[in-house]
């Protein structure tokens, strides 16, 4: 994942919470990465279409939850991208100035792309490749903050790269700061929480040159282009980690006059702060 986690919890943890944190970590970087080869992401992505297989029951129930993403979404977020992420240019690990043009690719994906059938076995429905990213970062964060919650921790704070799970028994509000875009060092504005997830997208950070064209890591799921928006950052605030990782990616992919009414309508107890290029901050925080 090409990320630091950080965690922080209560005295009253289980012993030996560390090493099981270490263990589930290594696990989802190690199995769900797509720069790795023979991990089983890569295997499932390696194999042909048509085939049924058994996935681990973490990647199973993980693909399930990304596939009923990217319904609700009508398909702006999808973990159906590899192939058109490498052709924009995002084929090895961040950081990267340039990329090389790529040949002429065409995006298409399939209306019911894996078919799931249940006991952790699957149906490979397309060719297209899974690069599972940021929301392999939210579920790993909020699998190991329930982790931590059922093994005696009464208040926490698991951090993954910006992705945070945020938990308290009342007596406790943790300050989370949101980055200057431009500036990650410093601050432009702190919230307070207790029992809360925040993810964070940023266009700048993971952004490189392929010929003419300034590219960037958020591709919208219908097209598997880099998408075209003033928003150059995102922070989301909701109940559950994943969907914060895919409700900040939303707010790149949806238009200004959507936004509202979508997040209204999918995710009303959500609240996002936005920050456009010309350093405007747009948030729902406070409003009704």
């Amino acid at each position: 994942m090409n990320t630091t986690f950080s965690l922080k919890v209560s005295d009253d943890v289980d012993k030996g919470w560390k090493e099981e944190m270490r263990h589930w970590l290594e696990y989802v970087d190690r199995e769900w990465s797509r720069f790795r080869t023979g991990n089983e992401l890569d295997q499932l992505n390696q194999a042909p279409k048509g085939i049924r297989l058994q996935c681990s029951p973490p990647l199973y129930d993980v693909l399930v939850m990304a596939e009923r993403y990217r319904r609700l979404t009508s398909g702006r977020f999808s973990p159906y991208l590899k192939r058109a992420m490498e052709h924009q240019g995002y084929g090895r690990s961040f950081p990267f100035p340039y990329a090389d043009v790529e040949e002429a690719f065409t995006f298409q994906l399939e209306e019911h792309p894996v078919l799931f059938h249940g006991s952790y076995t699957l149906e490979k429905n397309t060719d297209q490749q899974l690069d599972l990213g940021g929301i392999a970062k939210g579920y790993a964060v909020q699998s190991a903050a329930e982790w931590l919650k059922r093994h005696g921790a009464t208040y926490g704070m698991v951090d993954g790269g910006g992705d945070m799970s945020l938990w308290s028994d009342g007596t406790k509000a943790w300050k989370i700061g949101i980055a200057d875009p431009w500036e990650e060092t410093r601050v432009m504005d702190v919230l307070s929480l207790k029992n809360k997830a925040v993810a964070t997208s940023n266009r700048l950070y993971r952004s490189w040159q392929q010929g003419k064209d300034r590219k960037h890591h958020l591709l919208d799921g219908r097209t598997g282009k880099s998408v075209q928006t003033k928003i150059v950052q995102s922070t989301v605030i909701a109940s559950h980690c994943v969907d914060a990782e895919v409700c900040a990616k939303m707010c790149f992919l949806l238009k200004e006059e959507e936004l509202e009414e979508w997040f209204a309508r999918h995710f009303p107890s959500v609240s996002y702060v936005l920050v456009d290029e010309d350093g405007k901050v747009n948030t729902n925080i406070g409003r009704g």
